[in-house]
């Protein structure tokens, strides 16, 4: 997922036009902790898969 300076800036612009300015330094940290939360959790998952995984693809190893 590629994002460009384009968006970004739309993106900052709407939240400027939306949110009081003394606010955005707030959401920029509470989105910072929640980006922060979602990449943990997919590690976690993304390592509880290969946990799963690991043993079965080492069985089909072993009878080929």
């Amino acid at each position: 997922m590629n994002i460009s300076i384009s968006e970004i800036l739309m993106v900052a612009l709407i939240a400027l036009l939306v949110i009081k300015p003394e606010q955005l330094p707030q959401l920029a940290h509470t989105v910072g902790k929640w980006a922060k939360s979602f990449r943990r959790a997919f590690a976690k998952m993304k390592a509880d898969m290969n946990e799963l995984i690991e043993p079965v693809a080492k069985q089909d190893e072993r009878q080929l």
